[in-house]
């Protein structure tokens, strides 16, 4: 690959690093909002769910880097370096698994919206108005009369957050594509896993590269879907990081074809 796309590919990969920071920051204000009086350490994934999710991702994608394109088939195979890899990645993928129940729990924590009897969004001026599960904005009087676009309002039990009935549908629909896209890419990091275990052993040929195939660009099909949802959606940041994302992983599969083909032009 020539330098100009290795150069390409870094960028990239250092776009998705300072995702993290984007989606800290951005959901250290929702938290404001939605845990007023705080939240205890069983919560976090509930607070930062994009942002653990995003920083395992980043760590995840630097291995599948090393594995596929940096490390050397005769480094890779030995024990040593398998382990410390393999140790990385089970931390990696168990804090992406602990991601995915935050985007569970995004869903869950809207159910206790209920239709609440208020005649003007203005009367409860200084509390919260929710445009989605990591979006708030204070209500005010400057504010206050553009902010319902439904036709009806609802309000958090117990807090003193505001939202209508077409920005709540929107939520739980943005809710359940984030479970859908979080899985999804659960399943690609599986199949990549076992694609490198396959390509060590010199088996991933036939129908095991053919089944990878096909049932990653099914994944990747799901993947760039929930992208097009978000950008639809107005949710700038999520389809950016998602599209970029795609690109990241097609960068893997580069590695992992060019791998391939380097392995089979050496056993001729």
């Amino acid at each position: 690959m020539s330098k100009w796309f290795q150069f390409f590919k870094y960028s990239v990969y250092t776009f998705l690093f300072t995702n993290i920071f984007l989606f800290l920051r951005k959901e250290t204000i929702a938290a404001t909002h939605r845990f007023p009086d705080g939240y205890d350490f069983g919560q976090i994934i509930e607070v930062f769910p994009s942002t653990i999710d995003t920083a395992a991702w980043f760590g995840l994608l630097m291995l599948f880097e090393l594995e596929t394109w940096i490390i050397s088939d005769e480094n890779l195979k030995k024990g040593y370096l398998r382990a410390i890899l393999k140790t990385f990645s089970l931390i990696f993928f168990s804090f992406v698994l602990y991601s995915f129940w935050g985007y569970v729990a995004a869903y869950f924590w809207l159910i206790p919206f209920e239709s609440v009897d208020l005649a003007n969004i203005c009367d409860v001026s200084g509390q919260s108005w929710m445009t989605e599960t990591d979006k708030f904005e204070t209500i005010s009087s400057d504010n206050c009369g553009t902010l319902v676009n439904g036709d009806a309002l609802f309000k958090y039990q117990g807090e003193d957050i505001y939202t209508d009935n077409s920005l709540l549908k929107s939520a739980y629909f943005l809710a359940i594509v984030g479970i859908i896209n979080s899985l999804a890419w659960i399943l690609v990091v599986v199949v990549l896993e076992i694609d490198v275990w396959l390509q060590l052993k010199n088996r991933f040929v036939g129908q095991a590269f053919r089944w990878s195939n096909f049932i990653k660009k099914g994944l990747y099909a799901i993947l760039f879907i929930a992208a097009i949802y978000w950008g639809i959606n107005g949710k700038f940041l999520d389809f950016w990081d998602a599209f970029m994302w795609i690109v990241a992983f097609f960068f893997i599969e580069m590695n992992l074809s060019e791998w391939k083909k380097e392995t089979s032009e050496a056993q001729e």
